[in-house]
């Protein structure tokens, strides 16, 4: 009788991608073929960095209130990293360890340091999403990792464009991190005494940002290879873990929250759209700010970052702390405001478009009165100038849909997500706007990344265990019920 739970995340591990290379990934196929594939909503359409909490809570963003590693804290009218005293979530693992189960949980992104009692839970070792550095409620096995396998070598995401022989080192670090990854997580499963596993391997999400190129090879500064180099380390540690489980006693799942596809994200556009949506509101609106006052970002770092030669600003990132690149990046994306004639301000986002209204009573510095005729009117502006942006080249709309969160989500951390949020237009990077209202705007993205997400998840179920309960996975917060509704006993599930 299948009595334990072993669970297997793939980060971003696109299944079109996989399905398409079976040949060289033998493990996924062999899981492919004698498994139950089950595709998966998610929450990545508006909020890509929301998957991992949403997976481990169960909830939804509205309810659990994380969508990027850094958000916007009102109070400080700053960015600032997620952590466990501001927007601590528990998993749902935890519930498990209280119901006397023993937990074994490794590098699960987006989670806070461990507060275990009796159970083992690393994190931070080898995640593309990091809120902290590597630690866990055992010391002793932390250092042991350490010992034994050193530190994975994928290090900080630097949001650059990267020359052909930083592309390569990052092949070979993925590559080699996987393997590492595999090893440490077969390792575990022997050495620990467990009835719920999960470990997570973040080399596909890092190798789908980096790595991924639709451009002809003979052009590319990535070799056509180098993705499908980094799924296949992937797939051999898949097929090292998953030797070290039986399925007489275990159901195995293995899954991904979100996949990969081109990069059609058009972020790059969102400071310039705002400051011209704010200096002509300004201009324009009696009630608004002073027109001597045009709100515009000035902020020295943001100009750094456009001026400051790539392989240099690279460089720098890698050497400094982690702190110090929060800080960078806050100042580039929230300084140089003039909050009292700010009605609204662009976030740090990656695929979607995250906008912010600066709404008194909410944000310290707030400028707009909730329920205000100023606050409808400035959204009707917004909605207006966003609406009439199109792609020089095409005349297509560069903004697909133009989604106002408070008419979509109400929960009890609501406050935290971002007021707006854009959905771009499904076409390669744009680089020349035009707008009856705005004007013309040109810009290029420069962040080196050349796949971004796409909504669409999946999980393998191995074994007879869950096999009715597959039937109700829609969603990756579905996950969750389904292993606490299988390891619980009938009326001890929260």
């Amino acid at each position: 009788m299948q009595s334990k739970i072993a669970l297997i995340g793939i980060d971003a591990a696109d299944l079109d991608f996989i399905q398409s290379s079976l040949p060289a990934l033998p493990h996924f196929r062999h899981a492919l073929d004698t498994g139950v594939l089950c595709r998966l909503n998610t929450t990545a359409d508006l909020m890509a960095g929301s998957v991992w909490p949403t997976f481990y809570t169960g909830s939804y963003p509205e309810d659990h209130g994380i969508y990027h590693h850094l958000q916007w804290d009102p109070n400080a009218m700053n960015m600032r990293r997620v952590s466990e005293e501001w927007l601590y979530c528990e998993p749902f693992w935890y519930e498990l360890e209280r119901k006397g189960l023993r937990v074994c949980v490794f590098d699960v992104p987006m989670t806070f340091p461990s507060r275990l009692q009796r159970g083992i839970e690393l994190i931070n070792w080898g995640s593309h999403d990091q809120l902290g550095s590597f630690t866990s409620n055992n010391n002793n096995l932390q250092k042991e990792i350490q010992k034994r396998f050193g530190i994975h070598p994928m290090g900080a995401e630097i949001p650059v464009d990267k020359t052909r022989a930083q592309l390569e080192q990052i092949r070979i670090n993925l590559v080699k991190g996987a393997k590492l990854k595999g090893e440490i997580s077969r390792w575990l499963i022997e050495k620990q005494d467990w009835d719920f596993y999960l470990t997570v391997l973040g080399e596909c999400h890092r190798g789908g940002h980096i790595l991924w190129s639709d451009e002809d090879p003979e052009d590319s500064l990535v070799p056509h290879h180098a993705l499908l180099d980094v799924y296949q380390s992937v797939d051999r540690s898949l097929g090292e873990i998953l030797k070290g489980l039986s399925l007489v006693d275990t159901t195995v799942v293995i899954f991904s929250l979100h996949g990969m596809e081109s990069n059609t994200s058009q972020e790059h556009f969102v400071s310039m759209i705002m400051d011209r949506v704010n200096k002509q509101w300004a201009f324009s609106n009696e009630t608004g700010a002073s027109s001597s006052h045009a709100p515009r970002q000035r902020s020295p770092m943001r100009w750094l970052r456009e001026n400051v030669p790539l392989r240099l600003q690279n460089a720098i990132a890698q050497a400094v702390p982690v702190g110090i690149r929060d800080w960078v990046v806050t100042k580039a994306v929230t300084g140089g405001h003039d909050w009292p004639n700010t009605p609204g301000f662009p976030l740090l986002a990656d695929l979607t478009g995250y906008l912010r209204f600066n709404i008194r009573g909410r944000e310290k510095l707030g400028m707009l009165e909730v329920g205000s005729d100023e606050l409808k009117q400035y959204t009707q502006w917004l909605c207006m100038c966003l609406e009439s942006i199109r792609i020089t080249e095409s005349a297509e709309p560069l903004i697909d849909e133009v989604c106002l969160m408070n008419q979509r989500h109400t929960g009890a951390r609501s406050h935290h997500l971002p007021d707006v949020i854009l959905k771009w237009k499904k076409v390669p990077e744009v680089t020349a706007v035009h707008s009856d209202i705005l004007g013309k705007l040109t810009t290029e993205r420069a962040t080196g990344r050349g796949g971004n997400h796409r909504p669409e998840g999946f999980c393998i179920l191995l074994g007879d265990g869950l096999g009715p309960e597959s039937e109700k996975l829609r969603h990756i917060a579905d996950l969750a019920p389904m292993i606490l509704g299988k390891l619980l006993p009938i009326g001890s599930q929260p």
